[in-house]
């Protein structure tokens, strides 16, 4: 089957997971920066105005530009954590997909990512495992043929006269034989 290229245009794939995933990485961020750069601008502005107490109103108008950067920063910082939480929950959204696919008894379905996605290894991992299904399917398919051709056959070497409830079984059974795998599609 060759590979099907795809190209996601929804950024929110997984709204849950990405917000979730942003909302972490967000928090840490701001947390961090405001614990770290918060302690070292206290000091900082504490040591200036102590030294240098004139200084009030060009500390204020620092005070406004770090205000407006760090408002850009966390902006920027929230874009780059919904593209990063989109490289996995795209891959995570197909997965879910292929799933329900194979439960559907579809084993001629494969999962197929993009490059550079996250989770490449499971897609192997997961195309390799409904690859496994489905050669064992179509090896029980043809145990099956063989088996159901086994009971025709002695169905056929059955006297019609005294082996009939016999031969109605034989037949009942190769038919029960015959629907063991249908519903799956290999």
């Amino acid at each position: 089957m060759a590979e099907q290229k795809f190209q996601r245009r929804t950024v929110l794939v997984k709204r849950t997971l990405q917000l979730k995933y942003v909302a972490i990485i967000f928090g840490s961020v701001v947390l961090a920066a405001l614990m770290v750069g918060g302690d070292i601008y206290y000091t900082m502005t504490h040591l200036i105005l102590q030294e240098n107490p004139s200084l009030a109103g060009t500390i204020s108008q620092v005070n406004n530009m770090i205000l407006l950067k760090m408002a850009l920063y966390l902006g920027i910082i929230f874009l780059v954590s919904l593209f990063v939480s989109h490289r996995f929950a795209g891959p995570i959204y197909r997965f879910e997909k292929s799933a329900q696919a194979v439960a559907g008894l579809d084993l001629t379905h494969r999962v197929s990512l993009r490059t550079g996605d996250d989770l490449l290894e499971l897609q192997e991992e997961f195309n390799a495992m409904v690859a496994s299904l489905q050669s064992q399917v179509q090896k029980d398919r043809a145990l099956i043929a063989r088996l159901g051709s086994r009971l025709d056959e002695a169905v056929k070497r059955l006297p019609d006269g005294d082996a009939g409830g016999a031969r109605e079984e034989l037949k009942a059974l190769h038919a029960e034989l015959a629907h063991l795998t249908t519903g799956f599609k290999v």
